[in-house]
């Protein structure tokens, strides 16, 4: 049966895939590219560090549309069909779900690979000094974490709220903006600093997206 959704997930997300995995091996190397242009040697890992100033937000902004379209894009295809698929399947609608997650978090292994694959391909053309070295493993493991965290809100927000997710992120949005105006209003700005830095802040739950990104480290 899981092989089954396995095949239909693939099937529908396939180009977001491809198109995701090229992106995520081609962002080491375009990384290094921007830092040899503010740097003396290009070929230096110095030229990497300061591209991955760069590049880190590049892969933020990969990982969040990756993974929302991973979980939105096969919610849509099946309510498209009134969910005839899953309601045709001999397994409890909870099961079919379990399922469809755990086949689109399969599939963020791929972007996070190629990434591996990127990354150790820019470390194979440098010469590191003992005083650095290089994490490809890492940098791709807390992409998928990314990844993971991502998809997981995306696709807890499609199937907990359906048809109505747009509206419900929507209004998220907008009343986090309007609280913060208001607190900022009345001078308690500061409450909205700690919830920030509670959020983006190790160990907060978006830790993961703000800290810096880095391939080349001490």
């Amino acid at each position: 049966m899981f092989a089954q959704v396995m095949f239909t997930q693939l099937r529908w997300t396939r180009m977001i895939l491809l198109f995701t995995s090229v992106a995520t091996f081609l962002t080491p190397v375009i990384a290094w590219w921007i830092g040899g242009t503010r740097v003396l040697n290009p070929e230096s890992p110095r030229a990497v560090m300061s591209g991955f100033h760069t590049g880190g937000p590049m892969l933020v902004l990969i990982g969040i549309l990756a993974a929302f379209l991973l979980a939105a894009y096969p919610w849509t295809m099946d309510a498209a069909a009134k969910h005839t698929l899953p309601l045709s399947l001999p397994i409890t609608w909870r099961r079919y779900v379990a399922m469809r997650f755990a086949a689109g978090a399969l599939l963020l292994v791929v972007p996070a690979l190629t990434l591996w694959f990127g990354a150790l391909l820019v470390v194979a053309q440098l010469e590191l000094p003992p005083t650095l070295r290089a994490y490809p493993g890492m940098l791709a493991l807390r992409f998928l974490a990314a990844l993971m965290l991502a998809y997981s809100m995306t696709f807890a927000l499609q199937y907990l709220a359906g048809r109505r997710s747009a509206a419900v992120a929507l209004g998220l949005l907008v009343g986090g903006v309007l609280l913060s105006a208001g607190l900022a209003i009345i001078g308690d700005g500061g409450v909205t600093g700690m919830l920030f830095d509670w959020l983006v802040e190790f160990p907060g739950p978006l830790a993961v997206f703000a800290s810096d990104w880095k391939l080349i480290d001490v």
